[in-house]
């Protein structure tokens, strides 16, 4: 009588879907810890605070002035 092997299921699980996220052309990809860090600083209200919206405004615009 002959025997199969059943597949592993470790080997078969689903993938991260960070890993699907678009990347703008040329920019290097994006870590997944750094999406983590800013996730926490959204619900901690870090970018609520007025110098950091500035800070966050100039680099948006050096950004586009350099496109």
């Amino acid at each position: 009588m002959t025997t199969t092997r059943k597949g592993s299921r470790a080997t078969q699980r689903p993938r991260s879907r960070a890993g699907d996220w678009k990347v703008i052309n040329g920019a290097d990809r994006v870590r997944w810890t750094r999406v983590q860090t800013a996730q926490a600083r959204i619900a901690s209200g870090f970018y609520e605070r007025e110098e950091v919206q500035a800070a966050v405004a100039a680099a948006v615009l050096r950004e586009l002035r350099r496109h």
